[in-house]
Parts: C-alpha cells; structure tokens; sequence
C-alpha cells in the first residue's frame, strides 16, 4: 500500500525561497485531477463483482487507475515553485483524500462481495478475480501514495503558508484522518483475498526486521537523552535527522524486499515476524511522541534563539517529522503484504488480528504526535515571523 503520510513537516524549506510566479495553471491541473478522480470512484461503485465479470472488469479498471496515477506523476514532475496556494487548490486537495479513501472503502466492500463467491464452479475465474482484486488494492495504495507526495511537493514550494497556515492546519487533519481509514480498507481488502500459490516462510526477514528494531529503538533512546537549547537545536537535530533518514532507508528496503518476493510467492507468515512488526509500530509510537516533545522545546525556546538558528532548527524538524511518519507507512505495507499474501491466515488469524490492533492503535497515536508537533513548529514560525 502506499499510503505515505501527507506532511507538512518540509514546507519550511518554502520559506527561505525567493517569491517566483506560481504556474497558473496548478488550479486547472488539481481540479481536472479531481474530476478525473471522482469518475473513477463511481466507475468503482458500478463494478459488478459476480462470478462471470469480475475478472474482466476488474482487470480494466486496474488499467484506469494505473493510468490516472501516471497523470499525477506528470503534474507532479511538472511541478515548480514557489507557489502562491489558494483555497480552491487546498480543497482539491481535500477531494483528492476523500475520493482516495471512498475508493480504499469501495475496494474493502468489493473484496468481501468476491469473498463471498468461493462456491462458483469456474475456480479458474474466481482464482483470477482474487488476483485482479489484489492488484487493485496495490493500486489505489500507489495513487493514494503519489497524491500523498504531489500535495507534499505543493506544499513545499508554498510561498504564503503563514496566510493560508489555519486553512492548512485543516486540510493535514482531513488527510491524517483520510491516510489511517484508507490504510484500514486496503487492509481489509487484502484480509479478504488469499493468493494461491507457492509459499515463502517470513522467517527469512526476521533477522532484518530485528536489525531494523535494534536501530529504531536506539534512534529513540538518542532522542529522549537530546535535551534541546537555543544554541544546540540546530546542530542536534540535523544530526538526528541524518540518523533517521538511515534507519528509514532500511525499512524502505525490507519493504521493497518484501514487494519484489510477494510476486511470486505467498508467504507463510511466522509468529516471531508478526512479535517484529508489532515491536516497530511501538517504537514508532515513541518516535512520534519524542517529535512532540521537541516541538514544544522548540516553541519554548524560540524567543530567545537567533533567528537563523531557529529556522535551520525548525527545518530539520519538519524533515523529521516526515521521514518518521514515512518510516511508519513502510512499516504498515510491509505488514499488509505479508498478511495478504500468507497462505496460513487461519492457523495464525488470533496472532494476526493482535498484531493489527496493536499496530492501528499505534499508528494513530504516531500520526498525531506528528501532527501536532509539524502544527506546533507552523505556529512557532509564524511568531517568530520566519
């Protein structure tokens, strides 16, 4: 799934930029993309899941969605700035996150309607149909995860944030709140569907899993001793951001690891695997709550520290906050392609369900640590008047 947290953690480096005229036609792109988007979802509503036409049509939507995601990736790479946002391009933004979650919950019910047809005598057909179904789950999981990085991108090259800082504020509780139930619909989706195939025993990531626990967790314990000052948060921080984007490019390897071996093989998910991932969604619970501490450190602190200090401070901040919050959605996919592709969910679906708990009440306490420490830093610039 690809569902990245959508931050506003790197729109700090905005505002050291010199004001250049935004490309006017970002409103035309984003409401077209709207549009566009919105046919999509009722094209997904009308789908008719039976045991004769679901492969078909699923297969040909899958197209459509690949196609469109291709179309934000343009408007994306086309992309420069600053750019002076207005409301309309903030409520597109908005619609995008609705629509991408209306889409994750139509796929959740989709997957539970083809669910409910193992007795179709054509096997062959429903066997496909599970195969179109799950592909469609990684699909709207990789739109999702583009809008999630074009709005980052938008919001980065944003020459008016402090205006628009009470009306951004908003849009990043939509999204926080449209980024965990599209991350639990996927999840659904993929619970529904078994694939059929040859299996690949999650034993074989253990030892990377552990190795990406000890490094988490010692990012955390280098956390809680930092103990912030007007002279040292610039320093300190960027180092610990350097740490992080390490342990994070970790993660995002097992992830791909876990992707590329998930094409051709189910897995058969191993009890210590699920202890693993459980354990991560844990630390990055404590990572979040480290981010909140700091930002509050950060407002404290701000009166009395120089201003260059506290806007390269306040930079490495926001970079944090992103890249922790992208650590703990590599985690989440890592997590959901295991379980989707395991062919033994019955025998372990008690470990399996405590594990999901764990984890979904975890990432929603990460995601508003991060939260409110990117709406404190966004506060603490506009005092300051940086």
């Amino acid at each position: 799934m690809q569902v990245d947290l959508l931050r506003i953690g790197l729109m700090a480096i905005a505002l050291i930029s010199l004001s250049l005229p935004a490309r006017a036609d970002l409103t035309t792109d984003l409401q077209g993309l709207v549009a566009e988007l919105d046919d999509l979802d009722s094209q997904l509503a009308g789908l008719s899941i039976d045991a004769n036409g679901a492969c078909g049509q699923l297969g040909t939507f899958n197209t459509s969605v690949e196609d469109y995601t291709e179309s934000v990736e343009m408007v994306t790479a086309q992309l420069s700035g600053p750019l002076t946002l207005t409301t309309e391009d903030l409520t597109s933004l908005d619609d995008l996150s609705n629509l991408s979650r209306s889409m994750a919950d139509e796929a959740a019910r989709s997957s539970l309607v083809m669910r409910n047809l193992e007795d179709v005598e054509n096997l062959i057909e429903y066997r496909t149909g599970l195969s179109a179904m799950l592909r469609l789950s990684d699909d709207i999981g990789t739109m999702a995860d583009r809008i999630l990085e074009m709005a980052d991108r938008i919001l980065i090259m944003a020459d008016n944030i402090g205006l628009m800082a009470d009306r951004i504020v908003t849009t990043q509780y939509l999204q926080n709140s449209n980024i965990a139930a599209t991350q639990s619909a996927l999840l659904t989706t993929l619970d529904n569907m078994v694939q059929l195939s040859d299996s690949l025993s999650t034993i074989g990531y253990n030892m990377s899993l552990g190795q990406l626990n000890d490094e988490s967790q010692a990012l955390v314990d280098d956390m809680s001793a930092v103990v912030l000052t007007e002279s040292n948060m610039a320093s300190q921080l960027a180092a610990l951001e350097a740490t992080t984007s390490q342990v994070l490019a970790r993660a995002v390897d097992i992830q791909t690891q876990v992707m590329v071996d998930s094409q051709g093989a189910s897995h058969y998910i191993n009890g210590d695997t699920l202890t693993l991932l459980g354990d991560l969604s844990g630390i990055q619970r404590a990572l979040g709550a480290s981010l909140e501490n700091y930002a509050d450190a950060i407002e404290t602190l701000a009166p009395m520290t120089d201003n260059a200090v506290l806007r390269d401070a306040t930079a490495s901040m926001l970079r944090l906050s992103a890249d922790i919050g992208l650590m703990s959605d590599r985690i989440m996919l890592m997590n959901d392609k295991i379980i989707v592709m395991a062919d033994n969910i019955g025998l372990m679906s008690d470990r399996i369900v405590e594990t999901q708990t764990i984890q979904q009440g975890n990432v929603v306490l990460t995601e508003r640590s991060i939260l409110a420490a990117q709406s404190t830093i966004v506060s603490t610039l506009q005092t300051a008047g940086l």
